[in-house]
């Protein structure tokens, strides 16, 4: 008995393991919930396009800038759109494609659709001593 327990009456019981599991669980609910996009897609599945002989990500490249463009869906990848039975393509989470990435490349999610949006911008690509001269 703890000098503070008539004054506040008995100390409820300590959460156990089931308890926290679920007070974790409606947490993590909660931050989807108010997460925005860029932190959404970390938890969704994505699908990129690879080359077929390395399996590297496709890189595109406009106005001097690479991107990767990720999408929500098989079916919205490039080739699958215009009919090709064989995509070569990678899914992961986005979490897992920002890790693959190198920070000079950008994310883009849906390209070329009306939805499209920009998920990270690239970085500016440091010049080698060599290439400055």
């Amino acid at each position: 008995m703890s000098i503070l327990e008539p004054v506040n009456g008995p100390r409820p019981p300590a959460p156990g393991g089931a308890d926290l599991r679920r007070m974790a669980e409606r947490e993590r609910q909660d931050d989807v919930r108010k997460a925005g996009l860029a932190e959404q897609m970390d938890w969704a599945v994505v699908y990129v396009a690879t080359h077929p002989d390395t399996h590297d990500f496709v890189v595109h490249t406009r106005a001097g800038q690479q991107w990767v463009h990720a999408y929500t869906d098989y079916t919205l990848l490039p080739d699958a759109r215009h009919g090709y039975d064989e995509v070569w393509h990678r899914h992961l989470t986005g979490a897992e494609l920002r890790r693959h990435i190198p920070d000079h490349i950008g994310i883009e999610l849906d390209h070329g659709l009306p939805h499209a949006r920009v998920i990270t911008h690239p970085h500016a690509r440091p010049i080698a001593l060599e290439e400055a001269e």
